[in-house]
């Protein structure tokens, strides 16, 4: 027996983090022998190295219900799209989970870039906890490096902020998995099929380097909406250094939708609540939505809402700071337009930004650059 400590890993735990207040003892085994680890590289190994698999490009959505209650206190929204970085194929990652606990709002936000081999190229993950007063934040940027990773770790408590920038080699770092990574990595794992266990790294709750084991759990078949479906689940344990293993049972649909979630020892678990739309339009399903009309949306109104509203905010965010910090030349592109249009005050404002963009076609046709920029609004100039 193994006593599972308090405290939450990875993504999507500050909502059951906030509700663990006891030490429960369950039977965990850990095996963390070459094996596994070869497993893994085997497993790695069979995937296109080049493109991403579009079988997993989807979004999953979940509710957070209370195991004692039954009341739904949260949601999980979990979306993988393909996109580039750096001009490589890429995963693009977006997961927020949400709730209100006790009045407070609580959650974590994440957005990752990943290689279609598991190769973490940048990752975003803010956890919060807003209490009034004294809000509580962390925020972690991983970032790949010539020589390995580097880490930006800001945390935050009212009015005290500390940062803290940590390294890492390529070496320390071979099978890393991030929390991104591992949502892609389950995905995968379903959609390729998973017959044994494997072993990557990941960051404890610490943020060092420990070991998280992927172990294939025994099917199940459920029934949504009086839609029968049949689930495959995997457990994913994290080992936490000198405390005991934190572990997940996740069951996802056969094409990869993630159907439950559970933490061991948490009071709240998180479940899907529709049947998703490529299940919808199957042809043997024989049940159809019923149809409660349309009314009003006061979404401002509406705690749940809001929150999402706020996380779904944050993201586009950080997904746009993350853009602009990659392609620099943006800022200095629209710089030099701007300064040039408000330089000669053309009528066609149109027609001058379509002639300013197009020397920087190759495909452009060949004529004295800028031809309408001469065409100079006399009238602006006449003003000044």
């Amino acid at each position: 027996k193994a006593v599972v400590s308090t405290q939450s890993t990875g993504s999507f735990n500050t909502l059951q983090h906030y509700y663990i207040l006891n030490l429960i003892e369950v039977d965990i085994t850990m095996d963390t022998d070459e094996s596994l680890i070869k497993e893994a590289s085997n497993f790695i190994a069979k995937l296109d190295a080049i493109r991403v698999d579009s079988r997993i490009l989807f979004k999953d959505r979940l509710i957070t219900l209370s195991e004692n209650t039954g009341k739904e206190v949260g949601e999980l929204t979990v979306t993988v799209d393909s996109s580039t970085y750096s001009g490589r194929e890429c995963y693009l990652v977006t997961a927020n989970s949400n709730g209100i606990v006790d009045n407070i709002p609580v959650g974590t936000n994440i957005t990752a870039y990943v290689s279609p081999t598991m190769e973490t190229l940048e990752h975003t993950q803010h956890e919060y906890v807003n209490i009034p007063g004294n809000s509580l934040t962390k925020r972690s940027v991983l970032s790949k490096t010539a020589d390995g990773y580097e880490m930006v770790l800001t945390k935050t408590e009212g009015d005290t902020e500390t940062t803290v920038t940590e390294s890492f080699s390529s070496d320390q770092m071979t099978g890393f998995v991030s929390e991104g990574a591992n949502l892609v990595l389950q995905r995968l794992s379903i959609a390729h099929g998973m017959h044994s266990r494997m072993c990557f790294k990941t960051f404890s709750t610490d943020n060092t380097l420990t070991s998280v084991t992927y172990s294939p759990l025994e099917s199940h078949t459920i029934s949504i909406q009086n839609v029968t479906l049949e689930t495959v689940g995997i457990e994913r344990s994290v080992e936490n250094g000198e405390e005991s293993a934190t572990s997940w049972k996740i069951y996802f649909l056969s094409d990869g939708h993630m159907y439950s979630r559970a933490q061991v020892g948490s009071p709240v678990y998180m479940k899907i609540k529709d049947v998703p739309e490529n299940f919808i339009r199957d042809e043997d399903a024989d049940w159809v939505f019923p149809d409660f009309g349309k009314g009003k949306l006061h979404w401002e109104d509406d705690i749940e809402m809001l929150s999402h509203f706020l996380d779904r905010k944050e993201e586009l965010k950080e997904d746009h700071v993350s853009y602009m910090r990659r392609h620099p030349e943006l800022k200095a592109i629209l710089g030099d337009f701007l300064q040039f249009l408000l330089m000669r005050k053309p009528s066609d404002v149109i027609e001058f930004a379509a002639d300013f963009f197009s020397s920087y076609s190759s495909a452009a046709e060949m004529k004295p650059s800028f031809a309408h920029s001469n065409f100079i609004n006399k009238s602006a100039i006449r003003s000044e």
